[in-house]
């Protein structure tokens, strides 16, 4: 990781909206402004490190935890790095914790790259983030690409950290991932009342780390005292969310995502847990918007 002297950030704006970007840092997200407010969280440039504590962050080749690090695909043992030490597993693929390269950029637009050669995940792929503001929406479409010669599994999300204050929102949860024992869910339950969603929630309110199916990909979040609110849509290929509502921190995250956690150990379906498979060349993609609307004739 670069330092945050030498580190290199994109500054996208419209008239409304200011977006910059850290590709050093993973292809992070540092800050998303609307007319000067903060609809993701603002990070410190002296003192990020790491992109857990950025405005949000990219997951390529999969989302949420694979269990101990380890699983088989098409009679390959596969064995990766645990990656969020002290827990045993990996999490969230390689991208977010390398260097991006810049593809293009504009005023309003801007296109990430990164490239992977195969190492403990055997795969070579590259992974794309082209981002796009105008007015008062933030567009972005992410695609993976498998540049090997083998079928890969294949999952992407995206991990916005959005500022606490007194919001609320609302998310169309379905069915939730739960587990009999431990960290990793693996079975499909109702939501019970504490964890349905549909309605608004608020923030503050809630303490959840759980990830569920949607019966729509798009979500709400408000801030009353700043009078903004944001509306969080995706393809459908991201079907599943996974909210996370620490007490006591500023921040909570909706993340859409494309798949159930540790989809590749997973007893059930593909069509269930929505992993995928990448042919050598295939690409998968998936567009996320972010739309800021005004509250109460603000």
């Amino acid at each position: 990781m670069a330092d945050s002297t030498s580190r290199t950030k994109l500054t996208l704006e419209s008239d409304t909206l200011v977006l910059t970007l850290l590709p050093d840092l993973g292809g992070s997200v540092g800050n998303l402004t609307y007319r000067g407010i903060d609809v993701l969280r603002p990070f410190d440039e002296a003192g990020v490190e790491s992109p857990l504590h950025t405005g949000g962050f990219p997951l390529f080749p999969f989302s949420g935890r694979i269990s101990d690090a380890r699983f088989d695909w098409n009679g390959r043992a596969v064995s990766l790095t645990p990656n969020f030490l002290p827990e045993p597993h990996a999490i969230h693929g390689q991208s977010w914790l390398d260097r991006w390269q810049i593809v293009d950029s504009g005023p309003e637009t801007a296109c990430l790259e990164f490239k992977y050669a195969p190492s403990d995940w055997p795969w070579a792929y590259r992974a794309e983030q082209a981002f796009r503001v105008t007015a008062n929406r933030l567009d972005l479409i992410m695609t993976l690409t498998n540049t090997g010669d083998e079928d890969m599994p294949a999952g992407l999300g995206w991990h916005p950290y959005f500022p606490r204050g007194d919001a609320r929102f609302s998310v169309p949860v379905d069915r939730m991932w739960t587990a009999d024992s431990g960290m990793i869910p693996d079975r499909l339950s109702c939501p019970p009342p504490s964890a349905d969603l549909t309605g608004w929630q608020s923030v503050n309110e809630t303490d959840l780390d759980n990830a569920f199916t949607v019966s729509s990909c798009v979500s709400r979040i408000e801030w009353p005292a700043q009078k903004i609110a944001v509306d969080l849509e995706s393809d459908s290929l991201l079907g599943h969310v996974v909210v996370y509502t620490p007490p006591g921190e500023d921040f909570f995250c909706v993340e859409p995502v494309s798949h159930a956690p540790d989809a590749v150990n997973s007893r059930h379906s593909r069509e269930v847990t929505g992993l995928q498979t990448l042919a050598p060349g295939e690409s998968l993609s998936a567009k996320i918007t972010l739309t800021v609307r005004e509250l109460f004739g603000r």
